[in-house]
Parts: C-alpha cells; sequence; structure tokens
C-alpha cells in the first residue's frame, strides 16, 4: 500500500468517524426531546425545537443531504441537492423548517424574482410544486439567449412539475416567434421550443421549421466542398427556399461552397446573373472565415496555457462547442464519473442539435449517480 493511499484511507476513517458522531448526536438530541416533552407537555419553545429535530432526523436519512443537514448550511445543502439522483416528495415541509430561507425564496421566486430561481430550482425533488407568475417565460426566453446553461434537467424537472405547466409552454412558443428574425439564435430558439413541446406536448409550426434550419446548416457545414456538385447545390436551395424563416447564414454558406467547388455558373443562375449580390455574399461569408481563424488561432494559443477545465468554458463563452465537446471527452476519460463535467457535455451536444447525444449524456448522469451511490460507504444510523 502507498503512502497515499494510507493517507486516503485515513482520512475517510476521519470523515465516517466524524458523520457517525453527527448522527448519534442527533439521536440522542431526540431522545432528550422526547423526555422534556414528557415533562413540559405544553411548552411552545419544545414544539419548535421538536418540530427542527424531527425535519432534521427525516432529511439527514437521505445520504446525499445528510452532511448539508447535519452541518445545517444552507449554500451545500442546495448545491447536494441539486446534484441529488432520488426524490423524497414527502419532505418539503420539512425542507422548509430547517432552512426558511428556503421557504422565503420560493414565495419571493412566486412573486417575480426569479433570480431566486438558482435556490428553488431543485426542490422539486422534495414534492414542490410551483406556481410560475406572469413573465416567467419572457425572463426565461432572454436570459437563456445570453446563458445557454440555464437550462439544466433541474429546471426541466421544476417546469415539468409546475401546476401551470401548459400557460408556460403556450408563454414560450409565443416569446420565441416574437424572435423569428434573429438567425444568429435560432438554435437556442430551438431547444427552448423542444422545452415548450415538453411541457405540453404539442407540436408547432416554428419549432418544425427550426428543426429543418439546423438540419441544412448541419448538412451544409459537414459536405467537403470537393463533394459538393450542381446537383448538390441545386439541392439546397430549393430546401432553403421552401424554409419560412430568414436564411441569410444558410445562402452565405452555400454560396461559399459553390465558389470552393467551381460551380460558379450554377450560383450565378440561381442568383439571377447578379454578380455583385454574388461578390457580396461570398465577401460577407470569407470575412468570418478570416475572423474565425483568428479566433481559432487564439483558441489553439489558449489550449496550451489554461488547465482543461478552464478550457471548456472559454471554449463555450465563444460558443466553439465541437472544441468544448472535444475536451469534455479527454476530460472524462480520466475521470468518467465526473457528474458536473457530463451535464457540460450534454448541453453542448444541445447547442450543436445532436439532442439524442444529449440525451445520452444525461441519461449517463442519472445512472452513474446511482453507482456512484452505491460504491460509497457510509455509516449506519
Amino acid at each position: 500500500m502507498t503512502v497515499k493511499s494510507f493517507l486516503l484511507i485515513v482520512l475517510l476513517l476521519f470523515v465516517l468517524n466524524i458523520l457517525a458522531q453527527s448522527l448519534e448526536e442527533l439521536e440522542k438530541n431526540w431522545d432528550e426531546l422526547l423526555q422534556r416533552i414528557l415533562r413540559e407537555p405544553e411548552s411552545d419553545q419544545l414544539i419548535e425545537l421538536g418540530k427542527k429535530l424531527s425535519a432534521k432526523r427525516r432529511l439527514a436519512q437521505l445520504e446525499s443531504l445528510r452532511d448539508s443537514v447535519l452541518e445545517e448550511k444552507l449554500d451545500k445543502f442546495v448545491r447536494d441537492l441539486s446534484e441529488m439522483s432520488e426524490t423524497r416528495e414527502d419532505l418539503l415541509d420539512e425542507c422548509f423548517v430547517l432552512f426558511p430561507k428556503l421557504k422565503e425564496d420560493v414565495a419571493n421566486f412566486e412573486h417575480g424574482d426569479f433570480l431566486k430561481l438558482n435556490s428553488v430550482s431543485a426542490l422539486w425533488k422534495l414534492g414542490y410544486r410551483a406556481i410560475l407568475p406572469q413573465g416567467f417565460a419572457e425572463w426565461l426566453v432572454q436570459r437563456f439567449l445570453s446563458d445557454p446553461f440555464l437550462v439544466d434537467w433541474n429546471l426541466v424537472f421544476l417546469l415539468k412539475n409546475s401546476l401551470n405547466k401548459n400557460d408556460v409552454a403556450r408563454q414560450i412558443r409565443q416569446e420565441c416567434e416574437k424572435l423569428k428574425d434573429k438567425e444568429e439564435s435560432y438554435s437556442a430558439l430551438y431547444r427552448l421550443m423542444v422545452l415548450a413541446k415538453q411541457l405540453d406536448g404539442l407540436d408547432s409550426q416554428f419549432e418544425n421549421e427550426l428543426s429543418r434550419y439546423i438540419e441544412l446548416m448541419t448538412a451544409l457545414e459537414r459536405l467537403p466542398a470537393e463533394r459538393f456538385s450542381e446537383e448538390e447545390f441545386e439541392k439546397f436551395s430549393r430546401a432553403i427556399d421552401a424554409l419560412n424563416l430568414k436564411k441569410d447564414n444558410l445562402k452565405a454558406i452555400l454560396s461559399h461552397l459553390a465558389e470552393r467547388s467551381g460551380i460558379q455558373d450554377a450560383v450565378m443562375r440561381e442568383l439571377g446573373n447578379d454578380r455583385s449580390n454574388l461578390q457580396r455574399v461570398v465577401a460577407r461569408w470569407k470575412f468570418r472565415v478570416d475572423l474565425m481563424i483568428l479566433v481559432v488561432s487564439a483558441f489553439f494559443v489558449t489550449l496550451f496555457l489554461l488547465p482543461r477545465k478552464l478550457k471548456i468554458s472559454f471554449f463555450a463563452f465563444f460558443k466553439a462547442y465541437r472544441i468544448a465537446i472535444w475536451l469534455c471527452q479527454k476530460e472524462l476519460s480520466k475521470d468518467p464519473t465526473d457528474i458536473r463535467l457530463r451535464t457540460q457535455l450534454a448541453m453542448f451536444y444541445e447547442r450543436i442539435g445532436e439532442n439524442e447525444k444529449a440525451f445520452q449524456q444525461y441519461k449517463i448522469v442519472r445512472d452513474l449517480s446511482r453507482m456512484v451511490k452505491k460504491d460509497r460507504i457510509l455509516p449506519r444510523a
């Protein structure tokens, strides 16, 4: 046995001993309380203390929350609850007794203080059924466009378990359709439209149009110029024209592919022999390519300077999701049990439209959480 392994075992035993002592202390306090209640059955102070100890005992039964419950640390409790895979829908009142600040946060959230979302999003696991206030859908759409990590699995289940989820789904669609001319936001809008469908099960024309747009974008980005033919050009042109959305970026990519593949005549016919229009579109795309080269160069410099987990955040900020995915996979090869990293990977897959891979990662997160918890060595109360 190495010195490092020996030290880790000693540390583990120390932590388990502290945890066992905390549980014993909790049971001892409970027994003392029962004796005091027998002596002073009408004491209001004992009644309140009894409620708190009872709540603490019940919440401490959940292994994932035990440390934060025994220590009564609210921030740690919120973090542990967000990562917990199991649900206990009969413990919401106990949660509010032990952490009254959470009850205040719920009330403020339902009255329009949406910044409390981080505190309340995982409470559905304990039985919270939200009544989402007017204006939440608008806030969610606008915030998600600037923060793609806002919609995680806790928020999805909070919405799915809300009492007015159908109204929220309808409002999300309305807010997304107001932004139908923002082509640069189509991937984010599509994810929000899919979320609305998860809430009420309804299809929409806008969602279908966004799905076709993303499919065309993905197909064009993956198509090598040497295999791009006149027939391919005509096929994509017809598909793009059939879209009832803004499609300047799609046309620019198509024009750039046509130029690189040498089928200039087909491009000229498609654009109605408007050479100046073609040059403007191609020039604009060339500018984007040049800019991308500069950005990619900066990315590669950063690749050698930052720790890998910081690189992931860096590339995600600049929407270089494929590079972020690659880095996540490299990091997960070292530690496959990193739940936070797998959650990030799932969100990156969603951002590039690969929803099946995203769902696979979310399933792995849930299964992995259960596996990790089964492997833990925990004291028995």
